[in-house]
């Protein structure tokens, strides 16, 4: 995996130190440009939340080609519509001209300091729904205080349990024993939260939270890439009746169907992970009959 190494793009080599951008946002409209994949599960949490709060009048989004090569880049047909950058890398060095570390979308950039605002999703993500609420068309409470503690409790749950679970089953797993323990694990986590759903609408009742917007990209992807990419087949995504009920219910959500574009993320995961599928053959199928 390449990365920035002291400013400099480079394959795997181990960093004496890893930087980052500590969010740091002020709500004011167009202030800011977030820079996203909407093949990437990290950047649909930000997305998500700009879309079902109405937010896209106060921060404009731009999207990264689908096909990584050299890692994010923007082409003829995803171009930089505000600096130029012909890499994502471009943002993160023009920040921190050493910059060490992983390049990732989101990337909220700040037009003002010409610097990047956050890259952290879940942080970013928490923020938009409780310091951008007064800029939203839709003042919607998607952390409501009574239930605070427990969605953020929620959230750290997922994301290593769930989202990154896949990743480690079918990306990162070197040996069969590795995949077995990941894979056994993810399932017994989706059968929880199977039962979890199984007198609610959403993750905490009848109201959509912050937490829904977390789970939802891995089940979005999971039919047209986790299960067959990565290896994620032990059961099919159907079998799980109430979480299939569930996804489905916020992918209907006009907001939320917005985000999702499976042909794009197909793409994205079929081509770029050549360590996996070196042919890049992006598959015809699945057929989905909701998408």
């Amino acid at each position: 995996m390449a990365i920035l190494n002291k400013g400099v793009w480079t394959q795997d080599e181990i960093l004496e130190k890893v930087d980052s951008f500590p969010t740091q946002t002020q709500s004011e409209a167009g202030r800011y440009h977030l820079y996203i994949s909407l093949a990437c599960p990290w950047a649909n949490r930000v997305n998500l939340v700009i879309h079902y709060l109405g937010l896209n009048d106060a921060i404009s989004v731009s999207l990264v080609d689908p096909k990584m090569v050299d890692g994010w880049a923007f082409t003829e047909v995803y171009p930089d519509p505000l600096n130029g950058f012909a890499y994502l890398r471009d943002a993160y060095t023009k920040s921190k001209a050493d910059f060490s570390g992983r390049v990732t979308v989101p990337v909220l950039w700040d037009k003002q300091t010409q610097k990047i605002a956050s890259h952290d999703s879940a942080t970013l993500a928490l923020e938009l729904a409780e310091k951008w609420l007064p800029l939203a068309k839709n003042k919607v409470e998607l952390v409501p205080a009574h239930l605070r503690n427990e969605i953020l409790a929620l959230n750290d749950w997922l994301t290593p349990n769930v989202n990154r679970k896949v990743y480690n089953v079918g990306l990162f797993a070197k040996s069969q024993a590795e995949y077995d323990k990941h894979s056994q694990e993810l399932f017994e986590n989706l059968t929880a939260l199977d039962a979890r759903l199984s007198d609610k609408t959403y993750l905490f009742g009848d109201e959509i939270t912050l937490s829904d917007f977390f789970l939802f990209p891995t089940l979005a992807r999971f039919e047209a890439v986790y299960a067959l990419h990565f290896k994620c087949n032990k059961r099919p995504l159907t079998s799980f009746k109430n979480l299939y009920r569930y996804m489905l219910s916020l992918y209907h959500i006009p907001a939320v169907k917005a985000t999702i574009d499976i042909p794009h993320i197909k793409t994205h995961y079929y081509y770029s992970h050549v360590q996996i599928n070196p042919t890049r053959i992006v598959p015809e199928g699945p057929e989905l009959s909701w998408a």
